[in-house]
């Protein structure tokens, strides 16, 4: 799915002897309304779920045992205000204050990055529907490991494979380690579920648009572009 990029407006303040550039923080943005047409809609299903899975409804914390699951659209959206990102507990936790109390997803996870933050923001901006994407717009020929891999393997596998004790040893922060992963061919035969090895990620299998464009990284020879 083609996105546009996102305008990020900034306000000047003028103080005595002072100029202060008020730009977007985690834990004190005022958020920006929409302009309609400016950006294609955020896909649930591809690009706001599998975040959420993978980093909050993990073992211990909001899976379907705990008080607060996460695995659902339906469970998610009760932690949203559709519209107000700013009111929805869901994005509050995850756009504050590092250090803070309820930051989420807290240490020793990777915190979310700012890429994934503004979907689920611009998400819930959208009205928080529960949308699907079309595997017509796959592009699984132009596919570089910054637009393509890594986008996939963080929404879907750092929330388990980072921080002090990743899932099994097995780091995917970066490129040399997704690059290793690949090259043992424990990459492939984890989201395909080939060669006796445990589907991942365990919340479900990989769009086959996905699985497509990791494909075509490894068969290029895992350039680092």
């Amino acid at each position: 799915m083609k996105k546009k990029s996102v305008i990020l407006r900034i306000a000047l303040i003028m103080i005595p002897g002072m100029l202060l550039s008020l730009s977007s923080c985690r834990h004190e943005a005022e958020l920006l309304p929409i302009i309609p047409g400016t950006n294609d809609s955020i896909c649930f299903d591809s690009q706001v779920l599998p975040i959420i899975q993978s980093n909050c409804a993990k073992s211990g914390c909001h899976d379907g045992s705990g008080e607060f699951p996460l695995t659902t659209y339906e469970q998610i959206l009760r932690k949203v205000e559709p519209g107000k990102p700013n009111k929805s507990s869901l994005y509050k936790v995850m756009n504050t204050w590092q250090g803070a109390p309820n930051f989420m997803p807290p240490s020793p996870s990777q915190p979310l990055s700012n890429a994934q933050i503004t979907n689920i923001q611009l998400w819930i901006m959208e009205g928080a529907l529960h949308t699907t994407c079309n595997e017509n717009d796959c592009d699984s020929v132009n596919v570089t490991f910054t637009t393509g891999v890594k986008p996939i393997i963080e929404n879907n596998c750092i929330g388990c494979h980072s921080g002090a004790s990743p899932e099994a040893g097995l780091l995917l922060t970066n490129y040399n380690e997704v690059k290793t992963a690949a090259i043992n061919n424990a990459l492939l035969d984890h989201i395909q579920e080939t060669n006796w090895y445990s589907l991942m990620p365990p919340s479900g299998k990989l769009s086959v648009c996905d699985i497509a464009k990791i494909n075509k990284w490894i068969s290029d020879g895992l350039p680092n572009n």
